[in-house]
């Protein structure tokens, strides 16, 4: 990002500098804002090292995985011998 008017507080962008996702919670000044990472304290980054997140980031950052792929069922065994 080059201008802090495109940062929208709130959002999740990508941190090129330690290439990770982090909230930006607000500006400091025209070089700067607030970032946060899930329990982890609030720090200050340059927008230059930010870029919005893409989808396939934004939601390994929340813990979403996309679905596992069924298996194919197999066909029902006969039933056990019973004893006599």
């Amino acid at each position: 990002m080059n201008n802090i008017k495109n940062i929208r507080n709130g959002s999740l962008y990508f941190n090129e500098g330690n290439r990770k996702v982090e909230r930006v919670l607000g500006p400091i000044n025209t070089q700067r804002v607030w970032t946060k990472r899930h329990k982890q304290p609030a720090r200050d980054t340059q927008i230059k090292e930010l870029r919005l997140a893409e989808k396939n980031e934004v939601n390994n950052y929340l813990g979403i995985f996309p679905p596992l792929p069924t298996l194919p069922t197999l066909p029902k065994l006969p039933p056990l011998p019973k004893a006599v």
